[in-house]
């Protein structure tokens, strides 16, 4: 017991002391929260109208090519100055000539036997005027006379004979023209196959040639994309008709040639209107008229058709095989925003600060994705404040101040 009793009064003692202590001990100074203040740029959304302008790419083609083929046969024994790869001619151009000499004899000779035919036939309307006038002596009726003494049947085959020896004129007659090869269109000659001295068999290749007085190209159209353009319904062909939405359908091309980069302006002017179970395009063609520039520089019949860039300093040919980019003229829509994409969130998500100049986390409708910039339709308005300062995180209203310096936004 006399152990206890000091152990309680040291207890005692330590627990008093403590006490007087933590009662003699200062408050903590009490300091004023700073509100926390965030530095962001800002720019002003303006709506605009405005007309898209869908992207697309393709090689440009000929609208038409054609094998030239000898539809007689004969050894060629001139060819035209223009008859070469390269060369341009114009719609009935003498592009190469065959001997003639065996199909001007054949013209001779069916000339021959229709002079002879047509004398036995005059022979037997003479012979058989005679018959009739001998059986009307009878003082019978000619109904009943045998055809044999009208002497009817010599006068059918005699006609027969005119008639065949005049088809066989015709014929050697066209066989002779065909031993001049003439160009079915203004063209340009891609690949050409004989040459002066060769013997060349009917139905034999010439050359390969493509027509120059328009281009085409095919343009990929995704599925999201074709909503944003006026296409001609699959059938319909803007070359024979007018369209109600013709300037809606105007495309310009790209290429760089020789370093510079040049444009070409053509027109939508027919869909393939099928789908391509590869790609899931569909398929718009564009057509560009005069692509060589012939019509700018037209030149002598007497002088090889080509191109001088010296006379078209402005632009060169858009030459076949090309491969372009293109900018199809799309819908034109009202009161949208233009807003980079760098500055959206979650794919449509913008930063807003509000009146109160705090963050507002705003979600938008996007009508189109560009490639650095979209078109906002809906949940953005003229003079709200987007912010473009990357902000790690943010949360509505998570910043009690935020302080902007402003640009615009066109």
């Amino acid at each position: 017991m006399q152990k206890v009793i000091p152990a309680i009064i040291i207890i005692s003692v330590a627990l008093v002391i403590t006490a007087v202590m933590i009662i003699s001990k200062k408050a903590p100074a009490v300091k004023a929260v700073e509100e926390s203040i965030l530095l962001v740029n800002t720019i002003e959304a303006k709506s605009t109208d405005v007309t898209l302008i869908i992207e697309s790419q393709g090689a440009v083609q000929p609208r038409t090519e054609t094998t030239l083929v000898a539809e007689v046969a004969g050894l060629v024994i001139s060819v035209s100055d223009r008859f070469r790869v390269g060369g341009f001619f114009n719609a009935g151009d003498v592009v190469l000539t065959l001997d003639p000499l065996e199909y001007q004899v054949a013209v001779e000779q069916a000339r021959a036997d229709l002079l002879t035919a047509q004398a036995q036939l005059d022979r037997e309307q003479a012979i058989g005027h005679q018959a009739h006038k001998e059986w009307d002596m009878t003082g019978r009726p000619r109904e009943e006379a045998p055809i044999l003494a009208l002497r009817t049947p010599y006068l059918k085959e005699a006609k027969a004979r005119v008639l065949y020896a005049n088809a066989e004129l015709k014929r050697t007659q066209r066989k002779l023209e065909r031993t001049i090869i003439r160009a079915p269109y203004n063209g340009l000659i891609r690949e050409k196959f004989v040459d002066v001295g060769q013997f060349v068999a009917m139905g034999a290749s010439i050359a390969r040639t493509f027509a120059v007085d328009f281009a085409k190209v095919r343009l990929p159209v995704t599925n999201s994309d074709i909503e944003f353009l006026h296409l001609p319904i699959p059938g319909e062909d803007d070359t024979q008709r007018e369209s109600p939405h013709q300037n809606s359908r105007d495309v310009t091309l790209y290429a760089t040639v020789g370093g510079n980069r040049y444009q070409w302006s053509g027109r939508i002017v027919r869909t393939e209107g099928v789908i391509d179970t590869n790609t899931r395009m569909q398929y718009a063609i564009a057509q560009i008229e005069d692509p060589y520039g012939l019509n700018k520089s037209p030149l002598s019949a007497g002088s090889p058709r080509e191109i001088d860039l010296q006379q078209n300093p402005s632009k060169p040919p858009l030459t076949i095989g090309t491969f372009v980019n293109a900018r199809l003229q799309g819908i034109s829509v009202k009161s949208v925003f233009s807003v980079p994409n760098s500055i959206l969130h979650g794919g449509n998500q913008l930063l807003i600060m509000d009146g109160d100049q705090k963050l507002q986390i705003r979600r938008v409708t996007i009508l189109r994705r560009g490639l650095s910039n979209s078109w906002v339709k809906e949940g953005l308005y003229d003079k709200d404040k987007i912010i473009t300062t990357t902000i790690e995180g943010p949360i509505a209203v998570s910043y009690t101040h935020l302080r902007a310096h402003e640009t615009s936004l066109h």
